[in-house]
C-alpha cells in the first residue's frame, strides 16, 4: 500500500513539474513570436514607407507631413546631398527588445517560483506522511508493548488467586502466595504509572515555563524518595552548589532524576549507593548521576533508551522498560540530552545536559526546597 501511495504521489509530481516546465516553455515562446512580429511589423512599416517616398514626389518632398501620422516609429533623415533615408527609431527597437528581456525574465522567475512552491509543498506533505506513520506505528508498538508487559502479572494473579481457592492449602504456602501477589500488585502499578507518564509527555510541553535551580530540584527529589531509599536500603546524595538555573517545567525534571534513582535501585544489589552531583556551566549545566550497580554492557547501552526495552526481561523484578525511555523523552522536552557512561562491574554514570539561564535573567525563580543537603536511606 505504502508503495503504490508513494508511486502516486511521484507520478503526481512528475506530471505538476511536466506541466509547469511545458507552461513556462508556451509563455517564451508566444513572447518571442510577438516580438517578432512586432519587428518584421516595423520593417514592413520602413519598406512601405520607402516604396511611397520613391513614388509620389509630394511625400518625396516633405515625409513628415504625409507620413508621420501613419508611421510614427519610422525616422526620415536627409543627408547633405539632399537624399532621404527611412529607418526605424531606435529607441522604439530598444524598448521592443528591452520588454522581450523582461517578459522571459519575469516567465523564468515565475516558473522557478511555481518549482519551488512545488517542491515545498511536495516536502511538506511528505514529512506530514511519514510523520503520521510514525505515529501510527509508534502507538501501534506502544500498545502492544503495553498489553505485552500487563500479561505477564496478570496471569501470575491469575493463577496465585486460583491457587489461593485450594482447601488443602497450609497457612505458610498461603501467606508466600499473598506475598507475591503483593509484589505483582506493586508491579502493575508501576508499570500503569509508567505508562500514564508516558502518554502524557506531551502536555509538558506546553504551559508555563518557570526557573529552576537545579540544586534544589535534585534535593526535593531524594527528599520524596527517603522512604523508599530506606525500604530498600539505598543512600541518595546531593553535591554540587546552588545557582545553577535553567527555565523550563519542574515535572519533567523530576521525573527524569527519579526514573533514574529508582532504576538504579532496581537494577544494582544491595547496598546501593547513588550519587548526583550538578555541575554548572557557562552555556549548559550538568547532571551526574552515578550509581555503584554492576554496570551496562556497552552492545545495550543504545537500546536501553527504548520503549520498553529491559535488561532483565520476564522477571519478577522487570519493569515496563520505560524508565530510562521517559529520561530521554523529558530532557528532550527540557530542550536538554542525557547521556550514559557504563564499564562493568564499576557501574554506571547518566550525564543529563540542560540549557542554561543566566542568573540575571531569571523571573521567578523556584522555591527553595526544605530537604537539607547530605545522605539519604
Amino acid at each position: 500500500m505504502r508503495l503504490r501511495l508513494g508511486l502516486l504521489y511521484g507520478i503526481l509530481v512528475a506530471l505538476l513539474v511536466i506541466m509547469g516546465v511545458w507552461w513556462v516553455y508556451f509563455l517564451t515562446t508566444e513572447n518571442r513570436a510577438r516580438t517578432h512580429a512586432e519587428l518584421q511589423k516595423l520593417a514592413n512599416d520602413r519598406i512601405h514607407a520607402a516604396f511611397l517616398i520613391e513614388t509620389d514626389p509630394r511625400v518625396k518632398a516633405d515625409p513628415e507631413r504625409w507620413l508621420g501620422a501613419s508611421f510614427p516609429d519610422l525616422q526620415f533623415i536627409r543627408d547633405a546631398d539632399g537624399a532621404l533615408t527611412v529607418r526605424v527609431n531606435p529607441d522604439v527597437r530598444r524598448a521592443i527588445l528591452d520588454h522581450d528581456r523582461r517578459t522571459r525574465r519575469m516567465f523564468l522567475s515565475e516558473g522557478v517560483f511555481f518549482l519551488v512552491l512545488l517542491a515545498a509543498g511536495s516536502t511538506i506533505l511528505v514529512q506530514a506522511w511519514r510523520s503520521e506513520v510514525r505515529f501510527k506505528r509508534s502507538r501501534e508498538l506502544f500498545l502492544a508493548g503495553a498489553t505485552h508487559e500487563f500479561k505477564t502479572p496478570l496471569a501470575s494473579l491469575r493463577l496465585y488467586t486460583e491457587t489461593l481457592g485450594r482447601t488443602d492449602l497450609d497457612a505458610a504456602k498461603r501467606d508466600r502466595i499473598q506475598a507475591r501477589m503483593l509484589e505483582d500488585v506493586g508491579r502493575l502499578e508501576r508499570m500503569v504509572d509508567d505508562i500514564l507518564s508516558a502518554s502524557a509527555a506531551d502536555m509538558f510541553a506546553s504551559g508555563h515555563k518557570s526557573t529552576l535551580d537545579l540544586a534544589i530540584e535534585c534535593r526535593r527529589v531524594i527528599e520524596d524518595l527517603t522512604d523508599f531509599a530506606a525500604e530498600n536500603g539505598a543512600v541518595f546524595r546531593c553535591e554540587g552548589p546552588g545557582g545553577a538555573l535553567i527555565r523550563g517545567h519542574r515535572l519533567p525534571l523530576s521525573l527524569a532524576l527519579r526514573n533514574l534513582l529508582v532504576n538504579a535501585v532496581q537494577h544494582s544489589p544491595h547496598p546501593v549507593r547513588v550519587t548526583v552531583t550538578i555541575h554548572p556551566g557557562r552555556h549548559r549545566h550538568r547532571i551526574l548521576v552515578a550509581d555503584n550497580g554492576p554496570g551496562i554492557p556497552r552492545r545495550l547501552q543504545d537500546k536501553v533508551f527504548e520503549c520498553f526495552y529491559s535488561t532483565r526481561p520476564g522477571g519478577r523484578d522487570a519493569g515496563a522498560g520505560l524508565g530510562l525511555y521517559l529520561v530521554r523523552r523529558n530532557l528532550d522536552l527540557l530542550g536538554g540530552a542525557v547521556r550514559l557512561d557504563s564499564s562493568q562491574p564499576h557501574g554506571s554514570t547518566f550525564t543529563l545536559e540542560l540549557p542554561a539561564l543566566r542568573s540575571d535573567a531569571a523571573q521567578d525563580p523556584a522555591p527553595p526546597a526544605a530537604a537539607p543537603e547530605g545522605s539519604r536511606t
